[in-house]
Parts: C-alpha cells; sequence; structure tokens
C-alpha cells in the first residue's frame, strides 16, 4: 500500500513536471511570436540608398541633424553616412554631408574610409581631396589604399588623379601585390599601359608567392602586351610553377595554351 502510493505520487510530480514544461515552451513560442511582430526602430540609414532621391536624403539628414543627431554615427558595419554617400557615388549627399563636418579620416569595419570607398567616382575623390583628407596612403584590412581599388576598378581618371596628387605607387597589399597586378586583374589595357609607359612601374616586381604581373593575365592580348614589354613569363613563382600552370589552374586555359607555346619557341 505505501509502495503504490509513493509510486502515485512519482507518477504525478513527474506529469506536472511534464506541465510546467510544455507551459515554459508555450509561453516562449508566444514570446518569439509577438517579437516577430514589432518593427525595427527606423535608423537614419534606412534612409540612405539608391531608392531614395538625393534631395530626399539630404532632407532626411537635415531633420536627423536638427534632432541631435551625429554626423559620424555609423552603422554595424561601421559605416558613416559619409561612407554611404560616397560608396553609392552621390556628389552632392557626400559635400552636403562634408558641409556639415563629417569626419573624413573615419574607417569601416574593414578599414575603408571614404577616400577607399570612392575609389571608382574620380569626381568625389576630388571632393574628398579638396576637403585635406590627411592621408592619401591609408589602407585597409587587406593593405589596399586607393590607388589599388581605383586599379582594382579599371577606372584610368581615378588612377591618374589619385597619382598626380601623391599617392605611393610602390605599395604593396597584404599579400605583397602591386598595383600593376590589380590593374591587370581589371582587364584595362589603357590603365595597364599608363602604369608601365607614363608612370613607368617596375613590370617584373614580384608578390609574396614570387609572381609577376602575367601571373594575373586573364586576356590573351594583355599578356603579349605584358611579353611586349619584356615581363619575364618563364621565371616559375616561389612554390616552382610558371604562369602558365597558374592560369591553367585558375581556369584560363587558352591563356596558359598561348604561353606554354611561347616557352616552347
Amino acid at each position: 500500500m505505501f509502495q503504490n502510493y509513493l509510486y502515485s505520487n512519482s507518477l504525478l510530480e513527474e506529469n506536472d513536471y511534464n506541465q510546467i514544461i510544455e507551459t515554459i515552451e508555450e509561453q516562449k513560442e508566444i514570446e518569439e511570436i509577438q517579437n516577430s511582430n514589432i518593427p525595427e526602430k527606423p535608423n537614419i540609414f534606412d534612409k540612405i540608398n539608391n531608392r531614395e532621391s538625393v534631395r530626399s536624403m539630404i532632407l532626411n539628414i537635415s531633420l536627423y541633424l536638427e534632432n541631435g543627431g551625429d554626423i559620424n554615427v555609423a552603422d554595424n558595419e561601421g559605416n558613416t553616412l559619409l561612407m554611404k554617400s560616397v560608396y553609392l557615388g552621390y556628389y552632392d549627399l557626400a559635400d552636403y554631408i562634408l558641409l556639415n563636418n563629417a569626419d573624413i579620416s573615419l574607417t569601416n569595419n574593414n578599414g575603408e574610409n571614404a577616400l577607399i570607398l570612392s575609389a571608382d567616382y574620380p569626381y568625389i575623390i576630388n571632393l574628398i581631396l579638396n576637403n585635406n583628407i590627411d592621408n592619401l596612403d591609408s589602407a585597409d584590412n587587406k593593405g589596399k589604399t586607393a590607388l589599388f581599388h581605383a586599379c582594382e576598378f579599371g577606372n584610368l581618371n581615378s588612377v591618374k588623379l589619385l597619382i598626380k596628387s601623391g599617392s605611393d605607387i610602390n605599395k604593396r597589399d597584404i599579400f605583397g601585390k602591386t598595383i600593376l597586378m590589380y590593374a591587370v586583374e581589371s582587364e584595362n589595357l589603357e590603365l595597364i599601359k599608363y602604369l608601365i609607359e607614363d608612370i613607368e612601374v617596375d613590370i617584373n616586381e614580384k608578390d609574396d608567392w614570387g609572381q609577376n604581373a602575367i601571373f594575373f593575365a586573364t586576356k590573351i592580348n594583355i599578356a603579349r602586351y605584358l611579353i611586349y614589354k619584356d615581363i619575364d613569363y618563364s621565371e616559375p613563382n616561389s612554390i616552382g610553377l610558371k604562369a602558365y600552370e597558374v592560369l591553367r589552374y585558375n581556369g584560363y586555359n587558352n591563356l596558359s595554351t598561348y604561353l606554354k607555346k611561347l616557352e616552347k619557341k
């Protein structure tokens, strides 16, 4: 009799426990549903995008500042209002933000400042240069300055403007890559010619893997030009691979075949 009582009592306690757990789980589900229906609090960055007119964005920022907003506020990625505006290529918006004393030297989570983010827009580069930026050669987390990014975009006008303004043409990124290598990757032959013929960069400089610019070519016409300018296309990199082997591995089979045939001549 006593044993039966203990058994029934423990069973009751177990049922009560299970019921409590179910109640807690149901309450959590209700809270999750309720929270999911609560819209996120809007912020000024919601108003800075390519769907809004520049006039509308300027008005929104003006109202934001009138209500005590910080012109240097940053989003979750560390981008400020100035960074967002230059990345979108909006000159008038960037100009307005700069007139309201935005800090031009701030960087985002990737180490990029406003100058780097404007690398594909020479007219905005000019705007930033006219606002007395301290360091033209500030680099992002990968060691790339605004000049590197301009070469990567293949933007000849941006490259010319940055070099004319004093950007260091001899810097390297964290992998030892040069601006010529980025220009070669951009496939802009006119930019490549400008760097080699006008700026006279060293065509045979190597990165940390012992690779010169021919290793980064993707087009036969660019490879032909580099070879015409006496680039060394036959020397292997630091792990013993030749340019044609690296290019074949990267999927540029036609270019790889072209270089391999040259070596046999």
